[in-house]
């Protein structure tokens, strides 16, 4: 069987190719991609996650609404005496896992700093956030906090690294250290990458008398919300390479006056959608001709596309740069050949 796909490897190469022969020996490691092929260029495209079992996608709250609507996710018994509920949640193939602080009035409207989790304060939020990140390496995250007293769903595209934040509740009042992020410059600013426009769609069709909206110019307020959405945004800026990429991030502010049954049933229908988002990026390296099977076809599919006689859909992109360098070229084709006839 290897003897024929072998055989059918060399064919392919030599019909895209025009000038090779069944018969000639071809050393693949010495070719010169920029000479021998069109390279094509991934910089451009929002980067991807393999396929994994029971990703994890991260929701955190801060004020009510938003610590008891996404209690239901949280694993932790003490908080959520129910069960977790996250588990290959509704079976769509992820787990989601929520963190959040307590407050001593669950109706509250001057909430304070409350204890517990992700404490509305900038020293705790960080001390907690990167442990729980980097211990669960979600493949997104959205950060969820209170905002006008409303019935708003406003969906935050930006936040910035500032140097001056309005206090917290106990001292130090400003973040430690401030601007938190010394890698970027003061006011850096970091866009959400959300499905932006499918959840304000998705909240909008449910008629549960929501505002669904995206704040595309303003800022998230300069307080602990700002903080936790610019924390977010980071968070997967730095996890964009590697086998435990995180895909999406963003920050949703939750008009105060939701009460806690219209936002969960709102906060369920948000990560559906960005689950239907995630599951376009979802792909095995290798499968161009996305068949679940790696084979000969998806060698014609990748040459065919190196060579300009077809265009490669988004996903199928990512399938085909096996090495993940962005470009796609004869080193991608060289470890395709390897893998199918290792299979």
């Amino acid at each position: 069987m290897k003897r024929f796909t072998t055989i059918l490897i060399i064919l392919s190469l030599n019909v895209m190719l025009g000038q090779l022969s069944p018969y000639d020996e071809v050393n693949y490691s010495s070719a010169n991609p920029n000479t021998m092929f069109k390279e094509v260029n991934t910089d451009y495209i929002q980067q991807n996650i393999r396929s994994r079992e029971n990703a994890i996608i991260l929701l955190t709250g801060y004020w009510p609404p938003t610590n008891e609507m996404i209690r239901h996710f949280s694993q932790d018994e003490n908080l959520n005496p129910l069960g977790w509920q996250g588990e290959n949640w509704e079976n769509r193939g992820y787990d989601i896992i929520s963190y959040f602080p307590e407050f001593s009035n669950p109706d509250c409207s001057n909430c304070g700093q409350g204890f517990g989790t992700l404490e509305v304060d900038y020293q705790d939020t960080s001390q907690d956030f990167w442990p729980i990140f980097n211990d669960h390496r979600p493949i997104a995250t959205i950060t969820f906090s209170r905002g006008y007293m409303d019935q708003s769903w406003e969906l935050e595209f930006n936040a910035y690294n500032r140097f001056s934040w309005i206090n917290d509740f106990t001292s130090p009042f400003q973040p430690t250290p401030s601007p938190p992020d010394s890698d970027v410059s003061v006011m850096f600013e970091r866009n959400s990458n959300l499905p932006i426009n499918e959840i304000i769609n998705a909240i909008d069709s449910m008629g549960i008398g929501l505002n669904p909206y995206v704040d595309l110019n303003g800022d998230p307020g300069g307080y602990v919300s700002e903080f936790m959405a610019y924390h977010g945004t980071w968070y997967r800026d730095l996890n964009l390479t590697g086998d435990e990429k995180c895909l999406t991030a963003g920050h949703i502010h939750v008009g105060g006056l939701i009460d806690t049954q219209t936002a969960i049933e709102a906060t369920n229908q948000t990560v559906r959608t960005l689950i239907d988002y995630l599951n376009q990026f979802t792909y095995v390296p290798g499968d161009a001709n996305l068949d679940e099977t790696i084979d000969v076809l998806d060698l014609v599919v990748i040459m065919n596309s190196i060579l300009g006689n077809n265009e490669l859909s988004n996903i199928q992109i990512y399938a085909s740069d096996i090495n993940e360098d962005q470009i796609i070229n004869i080193q991608d084709i060289i470890l395709l050949i390897n893998i199918i006839l290792n299979n």
